[in-house]
């Protein structure tokens, strides 16, 4: 019979089998404790990058803002470019103005394609100059995959920009 991999909850060491109340590695409790929210914040850090994306996609369905500065971290830091995608789309869905300048520093430094790509229409969706800033500087990538997405942003959101202006 297979044995289950455990890690801590607090560092996510690998635990070995007789490690019972105690991390030997960062020597936290092994109790989980606290609500929903804090684990998936925890879990953004998980060694196994499935459970990681799944984290952070939960953190944006929730629609909890406090997840943002996490989700920002983790987009820029993830070592799974898996799991910076689902961070960027997070912070997507959760519109928040304190995303936008790591958004924009996702296409600046020329993140994986996925994530790039994720970053555009993320920015896409937001409704700040300096959103549109970053989808004009976009328009250079070199990816034409990331350019074409940044035209379609950048042209979405001039439309809803001359819209309002007519509203207002």
């Amino acid at each position: 019979m297979e044995s289950i991999t455990r890690f801590c909850p607090n560092c996510w060491a690998e635990l070995p089998a007789e490690a019972r109340e105690i991390c030997p590695t960062c020597g936290a409790p092994l109790k989980e404790e606290g609500d929903f929210f804090e684990k998936l914040l925890r879990a953004l850090w998980h060694p196994e990058r499935t459970r990681a994306t799944l984290a952070a996609t939960l953190l944006g369905q929730l629609g909890d803002l406090r997840a943002v500065p996490s989700l920002i971290e983790a987009a820029l830091h993830a070592r799974d470019f898996g799991v910076q995608e689902a961070a960027v789309r997070s912070l997507g869905q959760l519109q928040d103005p304190r995303a936008i300048p790591a958004l924009a520093l996702l296409l600046r430094m020329e993140a994986p394609l996925p994530v790039r790509l994720a970053a555009v229409e993320a920015l896409g969706a937001f409704h700040d100059p300096r959103a549109r800033e970053a989808l004009r500087g976009a328009l250079n990538d070199p990816s034409e995959a990331v350019r074409a997405a940044a035209r379609a942003a950048w042209r979405t959101t001039a439309l809803e920009e001359a819209s309002h202006h007519v509203k207002g």
